[in-house]
């Protein structure tokens, strides 16, 4: 290696260093300031001389050092301040074993440390703070098919043939080049026989089958890998939302141009045919009322299973999804909502299905904890865009 990519590789390295001294200077030069001119007592005054000192090293080591682009100041700021943080606790760690344990004299240990700690910090910030993971979407010049469409299927013999026959007459009808993915989720029942046996019959239509039950959120997230489409839909294996109801999704999607349109039950045109008992319906308004207000305001209903994505938005999305269940409709919006993406609701006909298998209570509880998780991931910034 010459001397020029030496020095190259080593100039980050140098200027975390200088970054470093300035900090250790603002943090001395306060402390004196709060403690003699203030007159704050000497532990609150060293938090606060403290927390400058890192501020003024994140902004600088951003901007500077590593030259990190990203806008999302909250998440790496928590990130740089853990790191900081560990290497305060590993400060403490190395003088007292450098001083007690070996007896060495504690301006050398003290040299020592904070070489140690020094790259501890500059390594952790370089390889988790500020190093930008981007996730990449590589979008087909030509796509196989105009639309996908996911159905997650979980003991579903007795309602899984009446949807796949209506499904494929909507795509003759409209003659849509369209694939139809099913994922069975597990099931004990024989929905995997029935799929297969129609999978023969019904052009263009796969068969995803999971060996174990994962959840809702789980299939689909399957669904969304394998498929091939521009425009990606995933549906009920009940078809409680009519098929027929995608007409209206990618009209609007268009109109407006939206990279996803959901299916929505509560809007003022939304017609609900067969409707759910009144505690569900209940139950049902109270957890989106919930979402609303501590998650994604502006949608009246998240948890219609209905729901028509863009390729790339649907790509990305699904890669980053963390929730298997039911609270995964709620966690896509919120990550779509922070990618930027365009969200359109649309009004459907939807038909309740009296074999429906959702515990009101259970899973409510189950959403209800999903709902926290969602919340914490969007405080620390773990959806937000790099």
């Amino acid at each position: 290696m010459d001397l020029k990519a030496k020095i190259k590789r080593s100039k980050p390295f140098m200027q975390y260093s200088v970054v470093g001294v300035l900090g250790t200077f603002i943090d001395l030069a306060a402390l004196y300031f709060f403690v003699e001119y203030l007159g704050i007592a000497v532990i609150p005054a060293s938090i606060l001389s403290f927390t400058l000192a890192v501020i003024n090293n994140f902004l600088l080591n951003k901007k500077w050092t590593f030259k990190n682009s990203s806008r999302n100041y909250r998440k790496l700021f928590l990130k740089f301040l853990t790191v900081s943080l560990v290497g305060l606790g590993l400060t403490i760690l190395f003088m007292s074993l450098f001083v007690h344990l070996i007896k060495i004299w504690y301006m050398l240990a003290k040299a020592l440390t904070s070489i140690i700690v020094l790259t501890w910090n500059f390594l952790g910030n370089k390889r988790w703070t500020f190093n930008i993971k981007k996730i990449q979407i590589e979008i087909p010049k030509q796509f196989p098919y105009d639309l996908s469409i996911i159905i997650p299927a979980y003991n579903e013999e007795n309602r899984i043939k009446n949807t796949l026959l209506s499904i494929n007459d909507y795509i003759k009808n409209t003659n849509l080049n369209a694939e139809i993915i099913v994922v069975d989720d597990g099931s004990k029942d024989k929905t995997v026989e029935i799929v297969d046996k129609y999978q023969k019959k019904i052009p263009n239509m796969y068969l995803v089958a999971l060996s174990k039950n994962k959840g809702k959120g789980f299939a689909i997230k399957k669904g969304v890998e394998v498929s091939k489409g521009k425009y990606i839909l995933f549906t009920d294996a009940d078809n409680s939302t009519p098929i027929e109801e995608h007409k209206n999704l990618m009209g609007k999607l268009r109109k407006i141009g939206a990279d996803i349109a959901i299916g929505s039950r509560y809007l003022a045109n939304s017609n609900v045919k067969i409707k759910q008992p009144l505690y569900r319906v209940l139950l049902g308004r109270f957890g989106n009322l919930l979402i609303r207000v501590f998650l994604i305001d502006g949608i009246q209903d998240t948890q219609c299973g209905f729901k028509l994505f863009k390729y790339k938005a649907a790509k990305e999305i699904f890669s980053m999804q963390k929730i298997k269940r039911f609270g995964f409709d709620m966690e896509a919006l919120v990550i779509a909502k922070s990618l930027g993406y365009k969200i359109v609701e649309v009004p459907v006909n939807w038909f309740n299905s009296p074999e429906s298998r959702v515990r009101p209570i259970k899973d409510g509880l189950i959403t209800l904890k999903d709902l926290m998780y969602i919340k914490l991931n969007l405080l620390v910034g773990r959806y937000f865009k790099e």
